[in-house]
């Protein structure tokens, strides 16, 4: 009861600091006769005089229809398909559009720029048999920002992107390896087909789930018209544009700055009216919007605030304090003790709601599996034995996190349940070590083993994100644990974009990561197929081989959705066994939203929609 008292006290000060007006009602009690008023009166007229909330008429620092949005790290560009970092996706789809997109509180996929889901029809004969159209429309209102109308050529240009052998955009690529023609209504532009020539678990959710670009903004020299889609897809074909200059003076445009940064340009609601770096990028909404008035029917064409604001914080403790003043209306990944040391405060208690929903996302130590030191399944093994995941989610995560046996989540169907989550063992771990010949031959503390003629010691590098603290945390206590087993590991602070492009180019040995997923089946190929494990792909551990590939390849085709589940469990026994990386925890997200709006929660990245941030009455 003190405490509470405490804070409502702590409350009522920090108010009339910032001004608050409070009126009270409880004069009556402090006019009684003073010979009548006992302790315990005193006592309940101060519990009444705190702890009532509904006679207060609050002011907030900002009153106004502004979004303030604290991002954990800055944005250089925001070109959607370069997009190497959450946050630039987070931003760029306030301005670029969809055809079809995922709907913040059902998760179910709903029309964005089209009028409805499109006709799906099976190919019974013909070049394409076995496979399936896509008839889409789209609406009639959609327009560019300079008013130029939204097309089926625009839809057909923007995969035709992907397919550019010049852009480093393979990964997007494969998962449009089943597209096989791209057809445009020449009567009625704004209707499109698509035409793929097998079924695939993802080719709904592809097709329908594409970045829309401006023909006439992004190419205004036409270079990509000089190709079919049919031609740049086929890899027989494609190889012969190896040396086409306009392909490449397409790419070199579309990677320089201009699209970056000063030409940013989409049919979504919002459109870029301030940028300076590591301050603030400013989305005001566009004058006479062509989804004004669109949003009763289209819920995805909803776009309530007038302006939203992108503050990047990195630092966790400025993010607190910047929290503490009311500097941003919406915080994502605050630090977990941080956040949960914030939620019991009760003057923010006052001022944001605090949301912890779940996240279509996963943590991961990744280990290079082509490194002579990681090569062996045993090394591996050993290494995720080494930590102990349940006390890291309980004192490093306040608990906000379950644990994973492989890459797919817990509440998905097919989540392998009877594999149990490995746990630490240092006894194991050492047995794992020696059975893979690694020893300590000279005394000197640290396991060695002659590798291709070579004494090799086994240390590693660990690259974690400066300023990440869970990343911080997890990173000391594995070093600590690992010098037990004799294994040194040297921790490595490496930037979030320059740590993507060494894992991409598997220059590393460990390193600290998180994956996301989608409301789809899971297509496991960019993650472990070896198609994917180029300098460049999306393979990071390296990991695969012909019977893991023959397996992923079987679980994209298989429609039966039972006989795929089955699939999926069998792939997970592999993993588990492989340990291509250390499957750690699905995390919960630490959200903060102004009480001044009303939000949509959602396990949809990147936890709350913010297009749908609506001023309170």
């Amino acid at each position: 009861m003190l405490f509470n008292h405490f804070n409502q006290f702590k409350y009522l000060r920090a108010s009339i600091h910032r001004n608050r007006k409070i009126s009270f009602r409880f004069k009556k009690y402090f006019t009684m006769n003073k010979m009548r008023v006992n302790l315990s009166l005193a006592l309940l007229a101060v519990v009444l005089l705190f702890s009532c909330k509904t006679d207060q008429n609050v002011t907030w620092k900002h009153n106004d229809n502004t979004v303030r949005v604290r991002l954990s790290a800055g944005i250089q560009a925001l070109n959607p398909y370069l997009a190497r970092s959450a946050w630039v996706r987070v931003v760029a789809d306030l301005m670029f559009q969809y055809p079809m997109d995922f709907d913040p509180e059902t998760l179910e996929m709903a029309p964005q720029l089209v009028k409805a889901a499109p006709v799906v029809s099976d190919i019974t004969d013909g070049e394409f048999a076995g496979g399936q159209s896509f008839v889409f429309e789209i609406l009639d209102e959609a327009v560019w920002e300079d008013g130029q109308p939204v097309t089926g050529y625009d839809y057909e240009f923007s995969v035709k992107t992907l397919f550019n052998p010049k852009l480093p955009l393979q990964a997007y690529a494969n998962y449009f390896e089943f597209v096989k023609d791209i057809q445009v209504d020449e009567a009625n532009p704004k209707k499109f087909t698509v035409i793929v020539d097998r079924k695939y678990i993802l080719n709904y959710g592809v097709v329908s789930n594409v970045t829309m670009l401006p023909q006439h903004i992004y190419d205004p020299e036409g270079l990509m018209k000089n190709f079919t889609f049919r031609e740049l897809s086929d890899p027989a074909k494609s190889a012969g544009f190896a040396d086409d200059e306009r392909l490449q003076k397409f790419a070199d445009a579309f990677l320089s700055p201009k699209y970056g940064r000063e030409v940013v340009s989409g049919s979504g609601p919002y459109k870029i009216v301030d940028w300076v770096d590591d301050q603030r990028i400013v989305l005001a909404k566009k004058e006479n919007w062509w989804g004004n008035g669109l949003s009763g029917k289209y819920t995805m064409l909803a776009a309530y605030p007038d302006t939203i604001i992108f503050l990047p914080i990195p630092d966790q403790t400025a993010a607190m304090t910047a929290l503490k003043s009311e500097d941003y209306d919406v915080g994502f990944e605050l630090e977990t003790n941080q956040f949960m040391e914030l939620k019991q405060d009760s003057f923010l208690q006052d001022v944001y709601n605090f949301y912890t929903p779940p996240r279509f996302a996963f943590f991961y130590t990744a280990m290079q599996n082509r490194n002579p030191k990681l090569a062996d399944k045993q090394v591996r093994q050993a290494l995720a034995r080494i930590i102990d995941m349940d006390a890291i989610i309980r004192d490093f995560y306040n608990g906000l996190g379950e644990r994973v046996i492989g890459p797919f989540l817990p509440d998905k169907k097919y989540y392998h349940k009877g594999l149990k989550p490995i746990q630490m063992n240092l006894d194991e771990a050492r047995q794992l070590l020696a059975a893979a010949g690694w020893n300590d031959s000279n005394g000197n503390g640290i396991l060695d083993k002659t590798i291709d003629g070579q004494l090799t010691e086994l240390k590693l590098e660990f690259l974690y994100t400066p300023g990440v603290v869970y990343q911080e945390n997890f990173t000391e206590v594995f070093k600590n644990n690992a010098k037990k087993v004799g294994i040194e590991i040297e921790r490595v602070p490496v930037e979030s974009n320059v740590m993507g492009q060494r894992m991409r180019n598997g220059e590393y040995e460990l390193a600290g990561r998180g994956a996301g997923a989608y409301p789809l089946p899971d297509d496991p190929k960019q993650f472990f197929h070896t198609d994917s494990a180029q300098p460049g792909g999306s393979n990071y551990t390296r990991f695969g081989n012909a019977e893991t590939d023959a397996l992923i390849d079987e679980i994209r085709q298989t429609t039966d959705e039972a006989k795929r589940n089955e699939l999926y469990l069998k792939l997970q026994e592999v993993l588990y066994d492989e340990q291509p990386m250390i499957f750690q925890f699905a995390p919960l997200d630490r959200i903060v939203v102004h009480k001044r709006f009303d939000a949509i929660v959602t396990r949809k990245s990147p936890g709350v929609s913010l297009q749908h941030l609506k001023l309170k009455n």
